[in-house]
């Protein structure tokens, strides 16, 4: 990381985004300007780098229970992982040794956390922190050891100084088989002769017993270490590295992975892992409960059930922590639960309409399996809803299990089918405005390209002329029914559907159909997204239990062709009005990029 130029940014990008926030500009318009500004690598780069969710650690720190506690985060100021720090209640302090990071962190955080004040230092590479001692409840390294080579003077031991409760390290490892390149899903997995020649050239960085050993010092308890999988720029799992819990999820697919299986079975792991937190409190605060621990305690009064153990920390990617625990008994449903908690004030509308339609479908005749809803609360101070965890697997496990997945699918177009609200609705101007016009705006106000606002435009006339006066039924739209958001059987069966968090009371049918089955196709054949969409709008690439499934669903709420070839034309922009609609930021060019529309 050059700490010279505010990567992955260059000056003047940064600097056009700081002098339209400063002329009173939202931050949302500019930062979506920078982004377009920028090629699409540097926007990856930046938005990755940014995300909130890399913050998910959070909840294991010990931190105090009351709002107000003071932290001091020490590296890259652009990055996402101080906000939940601001949005849970810290007094927060950025030290950067770039200035212009520092200025776009503080506009940032005031537009995503407001009312709180974000306090900047930039450093200089002194040996000696500006800052008194145990000044902070909680210091964060997130770049790793503090290296002169980077701009840094002090150590670990000046860090230490400074802090009055929890230090953290978020460090690399020095022999990490992988890591991600700063774009989503883009990894660099080096050959075994660059991959030799690499560990001898890292040498800031160090092995999980270096770190270990490095963080050990008198006055502090022995560092709680996890590790970040499968790499700090971008984790999915937070997996503990001390004990039974905080486990990583092996599913099928990885169980016939032999390689990966191999390493686990000989303890490998811990070796290999990309990325390391190490947590490391005072021993004044060992008894402390993490905050964690505290959610979970405040959920078991409320449930009159025992405290559960936590099997599994998940940072998704809609920037929210999901817990997933089991009770003393792995057969008993008592303290099995799925507890989300949002890191940004972003995620606290998604995750009340998630537990709205918890409630309306688990007490309803509609016969929608979901999760059993249980609390909704705020629990230390962090809003937090809880549902009764389910078994089995998420369905991508059985992606290209082909008997597995036309089971799913089956299951699925009954269960879709018997969430008609109106049979029968002529589809008049009111209603076309309502369930396209005004997606067809949003979708439009961030194509940012003109070609594909020209083509948005053309498809808007002609999809008028063909819809206008036809007749269909309107359903509650789950809007983003992806095979992840599935909980199936080993044979495919459907157990539940998660997440409904971005669900619709009455809208358009099929698309959730529709939306599953061209996903799970980009799943099992690696599929861009325009490719995944001509291959399933197609009937003659279409499996006979695909086609079976549309066509039952069809029938059951009386879809005529000619309205779902429409819908299945519209699928890209249906999609980007769905994701446009629940992001904190539009993407640069988005449809352009995804469906070459």
């Amino acid at each position: 990381m050059n700490f010279s130029e505010p990567f992955p940014l260059d000056r003047d990008s940064i600097e056009r985004a700081l002098n339209a926030m400063e002329a009173g500009i939202p931050y949302r318009e500019a930062y979506e300007q920078l982004l377009l500004e920028v090629d699409d690598a540097t926007a990856d780069r930046t938005m990755q780098l940014q995300r909130e969710s890399r913050g998910a650690w959070l909840l294991l720190l010990r931190g105090p229970c009351t709002s107000g506690a003071r932290a001091l985060f020490i590296g890259n100021a652009l990055s996402g992982a101080h906000v939940p720090l601001a949005h849970h209640g810290y007094e927060l302090t950025l030290l950067d040794r770039n200035a212009l990071r520092l200025r776009f962190a503080t506009l940032r955080n005031a537009a995503l956390v407001p009312g709180q004040q974000t306090r900047t230092v930039c450093g200089d590479g002194a040996a000696r922190l500006p800052f008194a001692d145990r000044e902070f409840e909680l210091v964060v390294a997130e770049d790793g050891l503090p290296d002169p080579a980077r701009g840094w003077g002090h150590d670990l031991e000046e860090l230490r100084r400074i802090c009055g409760g929890e230090l953290l390290l978020v460090a690399d490892n020095r022999f990490a088989y992988k890591r991600s390149t700063g774009r989503r899903g883009v990894f660099d997995v080096p050959s075994p002769g660059r991959y030799a020649s690499s560990i001898l050239t890292r040498r800031s960085e160090r092995s999980l017993a270096g770190y270990r050993a490095l963080a050990q010092a008198p006055g502090f308890e022995r560092p709680r270490s996890f590790a970040l999988y499968p790499d700090a720029r971008e984790f999915t799992f937070v997996v503990g590295l001390d004990g039974p819990e905080l486990r990583l999820e092996l599913g099928p697919k990885e169980r016939r992975n032999r390689w990966k299986i191999l390493a686990q079975r000989f303890g490998l792991f811990p070796w290999l892992a990309p990325s390391f937190a190490l947590a490391s409190s005072r021993t004044e605060w060992r008894e402390t409960p993490t905050r964690v621990e505290r959610i979970l305690s405040g959920l078991a009064r409320t449930l009159g059930e025992p405290v559960p153990r936590v099997e599994h920390l998940v940072a998704t990617r809609g920037n929210s922590a999901v817990l997933l625990t089991r009770g003393e008994s792995s057969e008993a449903a008592a303290g099995s639960w799925c507890v989300h908690v949002g890191l940004s004030a972003a995620q606290r509308n998604q995750m009340q309409t998630h537990m709205q339609f918890l409630r309306r479908l688990a007490n309803s005749a509609e016969r929608c399996p979901v999760p059993e809803p249980l609390v909704e609360a705020f629990f230390d101070g962090v809003y937090v809803t809880c549902e009764r965890r389910i078994a089995g697997w998420t369905a991508p496990q059985l992606t290209g299990e082909l008997q597995a997945t036309a089971r799913t699918l089956s299951d699925l177009s009954r269960i879709l089918s018997g969430l008609v609200v109106e049979r029968d609705v002529r589809l008049d101007e009111a209603l076309f405005e309502e369930l396209l016009g005004s997606r067809f705006d949003l979708v439009r106000r961030h194509a940012r390209v003109p070609s594909t606002e020209h083509t948005l435009d053309e498809l808007r006339r002609t999809t008028r002329r063909r819809v206008l006066g036809r007749r269909l039924p309107l359903v509650i739209q789950h809007a983003d029914l992806r095979s992840k958001h599935v909980q199936v059987r080993p044979d495919g069966s459907v157990l539940a559907i998660l997440d409904w968090g971005s669900a619709r009371p009455r809208d358009l049918p099929y698309y959730d159909l529709f939306h599953y089955l061209a996903h799970e196709r980009k799943q099992a054949q690696g599929l861009t997204p325009r490719q995944m969409w001509m291959q399933a709008r197609s009937q003659a690439q279409r499996r006979p239990d695909e086609q079976t499934a549309i066509d039952d669903y069809c029938a059951a709420v009386g879809l005529d062709g000619e309205m779902r070839e429409v819908l299945e034309e519209l699928y890209p922009v249906l999609v980007s009005a769905m994701v446009e609609a629940h992001w904190d930021f539009s993407r640069p060019r988005w449809l352009q990029r995804q469906f070459e529309l």
